[in-house]
């Protein structure tokens, strides 16, 4: 489950543990587009979240085309001007 993306990374949880700095290749696409973008990526935190059965997982960007992060860039800044 996604909490937070950015031009260099995203913030998610996940069902299993998975070994930082893992590399792992991510398919999304953004609301409100159809465009799936494609992203590589090492795992940069991984930590068990309490009472819970799942993990907090923190993702840095390492293969990202120019269209992906102009794009993400794009839905960012929308986000930020939101009240």
């Amino acid at each position: 489950m996604l909490r937070d993306i950015s031009e260099i990374g995203l913030a998610c949880t996940a069902p299993q543990e998975i070994p930082e700095m893992t590399l792992v290749g991510l398919d999304f696409s953004l609301p409100g587009a159809s465009e799936l973008h494609h992203v590589k990526g090492a795992v940069v935190r991984c930590e068990p979240l309490a009472k819970q059965r799942k993990y907090d997982l923190a993702i840095y960007f390492t293969e990202i085309t120019p269209v992906t992060r102009a794009a993400l860039r794009n839905y960012v800044g929308k986000a930020k001007k939101a009240p």
